[in-house]
């Protein structure tokens, strides 16, 4: 792939995801989700997991009114922040973990998206969706594994050269595309692509996988609601890049076989 070739992916990811609300809003992407019982379990496990976060933001501050009454407000308030970023969020595998819980919705918006652009309805059973599950999890933990390998080389790195500042942000890139890998590799899982098989997809789209990543990773400083918000939008972003890339994949398995969930709309 060439620098120019890059640039072009990400260019027209960057117009999807300005398109992409409206694109919602267009066909009502969300219509049918509250019938569906097993993805609206997994959105209730993951609205009361994910708002710990925002626990923790609450008790740090009050906490340190308490034993901090000569700081001001405003000081406050931006040491508790920044303890949310910075501690909360993004240490660990919290953003994974995010991610995982909230797949079920990520495929769900997915598969409208396609709905939408195939013309073709897809009926995804209880199997289809648990598998779909256990596959971001594998992916997830790898991709958490990698994240960290590629973190520590950039300290070391940074610590021999310098300069410090760089390395945070550094670091905080690297995550963009592997958040964006979750969401380009579950389109390709939808299409019976094996991780490997994904992989080198997910490779070819490296400058639009890195896009949606970014995305993903700026609404995930919005405490709570910026994980759902990234999950609607990203996965309907991805989907639609995807879909309409020359990598997209029709009403087949990689090996020829029909994906069985997928149906004629009336």
């Amino acid at each position: 792939m060439t620098a120019t070739s890059h640039l072009v992916q990400a260019m027209k990811m960057v117009q999807i995801m300005l398109n992409t609300i409206p694109f919602m809003v267009e066909h009502a992407i969300w219509k049918g989700m509250f019938r569906q019982k097993l993805i609206l379990a997994f959105s209730l496990l993951s609205a009361i997991v994910i708002p710990y976060s925002l626990y923790q933001f609450l008790a740090g501050y009050f906490q340190q009114q308490q034993t901090q009454g000569l700081m001001s407000m405003g000081e406050a308030t931006a040491s508790a922040a920044s303890q949310l970023s910075a501690e909360n969020l993004y240490e660990g595998g919290n953003i994974y973990l995010a991610v995982i819980l909230l797949q079920m919705v990520v495929v769900y918006f997915s598969n409208k998206t396609i709905e939408h652009l195939s013309g073709m309805a897809i009926d995804m059973s209880v199997r289809d969706l648990i598998a779909s599950q256990v596959r971001t999890i594998a992916v997830s933990v790898r991709n958490w594994v990698f994240q960290l390998f590629i973190g520590i080389v950039i300290s070391i790195v940074i610590g021999i050269f310098g300069p410090d500042f760089l390395e945070e942000p550094l670091k905080w890139l690297v995550q963009c595309y592997f958040v964006g890998y979750l969401f380009i590799d579950n389109y390709n899982f939808t299409f019976g692509m094996s991780s490997k098989e994904s992989h080198q997809v997910v490779q070819r789209h490296g400058a639009a996988t890195f896009v949606v990543g970014f995305v993903a990773n700026v609404l995930f400083f919005i405490p709570v609601i910026g994980f759902i918000l990234a999950s609607f939008i990203c996965s309907v972003a991805a989907t639609y890049y995807m879909h309409t890339s020359a990598d997209a994949q029709g009403m087949t398995t990689p090996t020829g076989a029909p994906v069985s969930h997928f149906t004629t709309e009336d």
